[in-house]
């Protein structure tokens, strides 16, 4: 019988928080270790804009570990508590000569411009293995619907305009989608991070 993952009390406060969430990468290793993570589905060729405001695309992440985050820079709810998320698994996944591509999708376009989305990366703490996407809504709502299957949309009242996500999505070095995260539970956070270090280190196919 598998035994039950231990529940673990996080802290808010930087010191707390990143000795919790080592906790949980070590019990999430230990209970996953010998499951193979499923394969969810294939991501789609896609060029977006990066905040630098060079193309890049699905081909500049095949043969690369990364993970997909979905955000907008005026969101006031949820989108500051998942890009401290991501910034808080910058560190542990930079390590090594392999590190992990972090990816956030910005699911306002027409407002996040490069410029924008460079002034909130830097705010944030973004180095160059977390990249921000920006285009045309058509290849943003693509990417997101068809490729990641996730929720998105952008004709709410003027309270909240736009609805989505809140998953990460961790993706292989094939563009295969491998897991699907909350981005607000600090044990699927613990699950990610060991998740992807799991798939890096595994040899290339």
């Amino acid at each position: 019988m598998t035994p039950a993952t231990p529940t673990v009390a996080v802290r808010r406060g930087g010191r707390g928080l990143a000795s919790a969430l080592a906790l949980l990468v070590v019990v999430a290793s230990a209970c996953r270790r010998s499951e193979p993570l499923p394969v969810l589905g294939m991501l789609p060729g896609f060029d977006l804009t990066e905040r630098s405001g060079k193309t890049v695309g699905s081909d500049d992440l095949r043969g690369r570990v990364w993970i997909a985050g979905f955000i907008f820079t005026r969101c006031p709810d949820v989108c500051p508590l998942l890009t401290r998320r991501l910034a808080e698994l910058q560190a542990p996944l930079a390590d090594g000569r392999d590190p992990v591509q972090l990816v956030a999708f910005s699911v306002d376009p027409g407002h996040d411009t490069p410029e924008v989305l460079r002034e909130y990366a830097d705010r944030h703490g973004a180095g160059p293995h977390w990249w921000f996407l920006t285009g045309t809504r058509d290849a943003i709502f693509a990417v997101l619907r068809d490729g990641f299957h996730v929720a998105i949309a952008d004709n709410g009242p003027p309270s909240a305009p736009i609805t989505h996500s809140d998953r990460f999505a961790l993706v292989d070095r094939q563009m295969q989608i491998r897991g699907y995260y909350h981005g607000s539970d600090p044990q699927d956070l613990a699950r990610l991070q060991a998740d992807a270090r799991r798939l890096r280190d595994e040899p290339a196919a």
